[in-house]
């Protein structure tokens, strides 16, 4: 990696955030649909994690995803159902007298629009509408040196050391952009990331706008409009939050992904499906499932997701708070920090704004 690399090439994570990390934004004519839906077969071998080893098949994910539910609208209340929120985009609505709405928009950070059954051009038209952009982290911020703590081992480890030679091997042969030298330096955290990205792939269709991840269409839509832009955390909170499992401790997680290379590009299959679906409680209950991990891998992903979700959204709802009760703004996080019980979506419940499901 180059000390050219911005925030944009580190969005997502492993398994959970798909996008972690970065997982993000605008606001619709109400009568209008954000989302198109697409059919299960839109995902191209690109969109997959690990598309150089082939295109993976979707005929498990499809039968798995709930289809959307209608729109609902929920009052402010403690007892909000999570499990009944289906979409993508949630309409909030302030307890302030008189302050505009907001929209809450999760994305995920593989797959072009067209992929995820997003209209891109709607998604433009819904950030433009609003005054202000939240998202995770700017994605212009530019790498520096100190950073390098984060997702390199320290000078006596390698990667092959601490999760073997035959994974090594495997892990060079499915990221080819990267030479045997240079992933043996990456800390384990980092090669999954490679591994679920796909980070070489963009770079393939980078003149392609069609292929512009729906995080880049956000951002660079309100900064071409003069959007006030509000980041929820630095790209060193972002690295730390990724790196918060140690080395010894992740490593179980990527030796038994590698050794089994299917799930891992399966498991991208699913979470593709269920945001098309908008089943993010799907998605959820299929990132608790840990599919093929033992309890040691277990231990080290829910610690991780602690770091990376749970924390995350306790320290996000407090900068949210304030931004939404003066209305206007357009949310983009990582589709994931949306639901479950320490979610966005029951945590601005909890403080009296009320939200709205849009359909699609």
């Amino acid at each position: 990696m180059t000390m050219a690399l911005t925030a944009a090439r580190w969005r997502g994570w492993h398994g959970l955030l798909l996008l972690c990390v970065g997982l993000l934004a605008g606001s619709l004519a109400w009568a209008q649909p954000l989302l198109q839906v697409a059919s299960t077969s839109a995902s191209s071998p690109a969109a997959t994690a690990l598309a150089r080893t082939g295109p993976a098949s979707s005929s498990s994910s499809s039968s798995q995803v709930a289809p959307p539910s209608p729109a609902i609208a929920v009052a402010a209340t403690d007892d909000f159902d999570w499990r009944a929120a289906r979409g993508v985009l949630f309409r909030i609505h302030s307890p302030q007298p008189g302050a505009p709405d907001s929209l809450l928009f999760g994305t995920i950070h593989i797959g072009s629009p067209a992929e995820l059954g997003l209209d891109a051009e709607r998604v433009r038209h819904a950030v433009q509408a609003q005054h202000t952009l939240v998202n995770e982290v700017d994605g212009d911020a530019a790498w520096q040196r100190r950073y390098d703590r984060y997702r390199l081992l320290a000078p006596d480890q390698s990667l092959a050391m601490l999760i073997g030679g035959t994974q090594f091997i495997e892990l060079v042969t499915l990221l080819p952009g990267h030479s045997g030298v240079q992933l043996n330096r990456f800390k384990p955290w980092v090669a999954m990331t490679l591994l679920e990205e796909g980070v070489d792939e963009p770079a393939q269709n980078a003149g392609d706008p069609r292929q512009r991840s729906i995080d880049s269409v956000v951002e660079d839509t309100a900064r071409g409009h003069g959007l006030k832009l509000v980041h929820l955390e630095t790209l060193e909170d972002q690295l730390a939050a990724l790196d918060c499992t140690t080395p010894a401790d992740y490593a179980p997680v990527l030796q038994q992904r590698l050794a089994d290379p299917e799930e891992l590009r399966a498991e991208t299959e699913r979470a593709l499906a269920f945001y098309r679906a908008g089943d993010l409680p799907g998605w959820l209950a299929d990132i608790d499932a840990m599919h093929g991990l033992d309890a040691k891998a277990q231990l080290a992903e829910r610690h991780a997701r602690d770091c990376l979700i749970e924390q995350r959204n306790a320290r996000w709802i407090e900068e949210l708070e304030p931004l939404l009760r003066a209305g206007g703004c357009f949310v983009a996080v990582g589709a994931i920090h949306l639901t479950g019980k320490d979610g966005l979506l029951v945590g601005l419940a909890r403080r009296g704004f009320e939200v709205s499901a849009q359909a699609w």
